[in-house]
């Protein structure tokens, strides 16, 4: 809870467009700063379509993504309607906080504050308040923002948000009139780097700066929070304000070194033309969003009969303009993880219509164009690798070790860090699989406990950071487990698979980076075929769906089946003839650029030779002997150098330390003993693949 007030600022009373006519913002008092919500206009016209939607092309992105209930946007403004149909379900549910106990659970000085704060009257229900003076577009400003970035959308009810899943932190710092002051605006940015939102949400602007406020969104900007403000509406001109000439706030609180700390917004209408209220400017202004005549979710109370409805419009205004922005965030975010405010803002800059041609007399002046949330989601992944991570191109583990050890491997094969993937206490050695498993645009290491160990995986960054853990199966077993990397339901986002290993049955389970378990069990093999079997995913028949590949353990005919995700066989084949009893290790590439995953096979024992088929069983290279006659070969593929066309790399199954790395034809590339010629372990070696 705020104890002590700082140096009062008043915010003035709201500005907005009603029927064409400006209401004009009450004079300044000496030695105050005075803020404005940014005009939200309400018209008395039909409840229309959201044109908008169809303007940034939110229904195309939303065959991609609809948001991520795990991505938290704190809206400051006058309170949210925390029952309305259409919020109830996005509405953010502060975890640390027992409901209506009088304690304050998590210590962060509110009590009970489970979604969110009231500012303004110091309790936990942060929505407007009629029994306070109010005006009515003051009260239905923070539902109609919240609306317009996540509102309930396919519920057979009102109007849909950006993003559909994302979760509304309301902090009412606004009363009734639209009134507030910078301490309550400064505690509820505060509040929100506290308890980690993702996203602020600031559709209000004002006309003098404070450093107080500046300290505050720094701060938020250096805890990876994204902030979006308003450009605000002219309430002297029906031409806007260039905020070049004469700044706004908190719209152009940007670093002093060029850092981009606020995403600033401003609107346009149908016609892709600067809305005439709304301010520009090359400085402040990053980004344009559709503010005319939108319809969203009104604060609703049915024993006030000026809050019957709970949706319509139209509202006009950067306050609109702006959560648009917030929504396409979110989706972006639910995609990429990992993504921060900097990567956020890069995207979102990156991927608008350009609107130069219908504001020939703002040109630069408009942010780098106006939102199109399809550009932004189907943006390619932003590298997020440190200097040291980009190092990194080939992962290493030894077999039959007593350690659990993985090598990071730099471009000439030498040992850039060496980190264990489980406890030293823990002998057993360790099954990777590699790939960018939280589409943050970077691989990640996946280890599976071996045999020995209990179904254990934990997954690294390059950094050999631990990220993420989980038990795919009974944690009380010691088979160890297998894992594969890939999307399996073809929602572009890749999945793990897991398989128990040791004399288990061999069944499938699919699960993302937290260990939530997506799909039900999908079974591989008959219950009589038992044992250590090989694993890989890749898309074979280029149906846009990873498939299942999966090799017969050792002690039996040999085979490789390939299974849909609905665990369907669509394949099965003896790569090396029926008469061939052993095991199999397998992997997928992509060798020709056409879309088609090849899969490649080796024997676990014997000679060497390495082999391509198609998922029909097809051999489509003969192959080579990797390393002669006397051992098998350990396999695996990946990009190595980003030109679309995958490389095989291999390394000795017997007593050698030589790892190889040959292109699509079989033509050796380079060869590298990152331990030593003297080395006599058996490893396993993959390749960073990098988009």
């Amino acid at each position: 809870m705020l104890q002590k007030k700082s140096k009062k600022i008043i915010f003035g009373v709201l500005a907005f467009f009603i029927f064409g006519n400006f209401i004009p913002a009450a004079p300044l008092k000496a030695q105050e700063y005075k803020f404005y919500l940014a005009g939200l206009a309400v018209s008395d016209t039909d409840v229309g379509e959201q044109w908008h939607l169809d303007k940034i092309k939110a229904p195309d992105a939303w065959e991609k993504t609809q948001g991520n209930k795990d991505i938290v946007v704190a809206v400051i403004d006058t309170g949210v309607d925390l029952n309305h149909p259409d919020l109830i379900n996005n509405i953010w549910i502060n975890a640390g906080e027992i409901p209506n106990n009088g304690a304050d659970d998590d210590n962060n000085g509110y009590i009970d504050d489970v979604h969110g704060w009231n500012f303004i009257e110091r309790n936990n229900i942060p929505e407007p308040n009629l029994k306070n003076k109010y005006t009515n577009i003051a009260v239905h400003h923070g539902t109609a923002v919240a609306g317009v970035i996540a509102a309930e959308g396919n519920n057979a009810f009102a109007g849909a948000g950006v993003a559909w899943q994302a979760k509304i932190m309301p902090l009412k710092v606004f009363n009734e009139m639209g009134e507030s002051d910078t301490a309550l605006v400064e505690a509820a940015i505060q509040y929100a780097i506290d308890k980690k939102a993702d996203i602020i949400n600031m559709s209000f602007v004002g006309i003098a700066q404070s450093p107080s406020l500046e300290a505050k969104i720094k701060a938020a900007y250096d805890a990876g929070i994204l902030l979006v403000a308003a450009a605000g509406n002219e309430s002297k001109s029906e031409f806007g304000s260039d905020l070049d000439i004469s700044k706004s706030y908190p719209v152009c609180h940007d670093s002093p070194n060029g850092e981009n700390w606020v995403l600033g917004v401003a609107a346009v209408d149908k016609e892709d033309t600067r809305a005439s209220f709304s301010n520009y400017g090359a400085g402040c202004v990053d980004i344009s969003a559709p503010g005319t005549k939108l319809y969203s979710t009104f604060f609703q109370d049915s024993s006030n009969p000026e809050f019957a409805k709970y949706f319509g419009g139209a509202f006009s205004g950067t306050s609109v303009a702006t959560p648009q922005v917030v929504g396409a965030a979110v989706l972006i975010k639910a995609l990429h993880p990992n993504y921060k405010n900097k990567q956020l803002i890069e995207t979102i800059k990156n991927s608008t219509d350009n609107i130069d041609g219908a504001n020939p007399y703002y040109l630069g002046k408009l942010g780098t164009g106006r939102l199109n949330v399809l550009k932004a989601v189907l943006a390619p992944a932003i590298s997020m690798e440190s200097e040291t991570e980009s190092e990194i191109k080939y992962v290493v583990s030894a077999k039959q070790s007593k350690q659990s050890k993985i090598w990071l491997l730099g471009s000439k094969g030498d040992v850039k860090k060496e980190f264990l993937a489980f406890s030293p206490g823990s002998p057993v050695e360790v099954n990777l699989s590699i790939g960018d498993i939280d589409n943050d645009g970077m691989a990640e290491i996946v280890a599976g406990a071996g045999m020995g160990g209990g179904p254990h995986i934990r997954i690294f960054n390059l950094s050999g950071e631990l990220e993420y853990q989980f038990f795919a199966f009974d944690k009380k077993k010691r088979n160890g487990v297998l894992t594969a990397i890939g999307d399996i339901d073809g929602d572009g986002k890749n999945e793990i698979i897991a398989v128990e290993g040791g004399n288990s049955k061999p069944v499938a389970r699919i699960f993302n980076e937290r260990g939530e378990f997506l799909k039900e069990d999908i079974k591989i093999f008959t219950d009589t075929i038992k044992g250590a079997i090989g694993l890989a995913l890749g898309d074979v028949n280029n149906d846009g769906i990873d498939e299942i590949i999966a090799s017969t353990p050792a002690g039996i005919q040999g085979k490789i089946k390939i299974l849909n995700s609905f665990g369907e066989a669509i394949g099965e084949f003896a790569p090396y003839g029926k008469s061939f009893i052993g095991g199999i290790n397998i992997a997928t590439g992509n060798f020709s650029s056409s879309g088609w995953m090849e899969i490649i096979a080796s024997k676990r024992s014997g000679d060497s030779g390495i082999r391509t088929y198609d998922y029909t069983g097809r051999l489509l290279t003969p192959g080579i002997l990797a390393y002669g006659k006397s051992f098998g070969a350990n396999i695996s593929s990946g990009d190595k150098d980003g030109d679309g066309v995958d490389e095989i790399i291999t390394a000795s199954n017997g007593l050698g330390g030589e790892i190889k790395i040959w292109d699509s034809s079989f033509n050796i590339e380079a060869s590298f003993y990152p331990f030593g010629k003297s080395f006599k372990k058996s490893l396993n070696a993959y390749i960073i693949t990098r988009k």
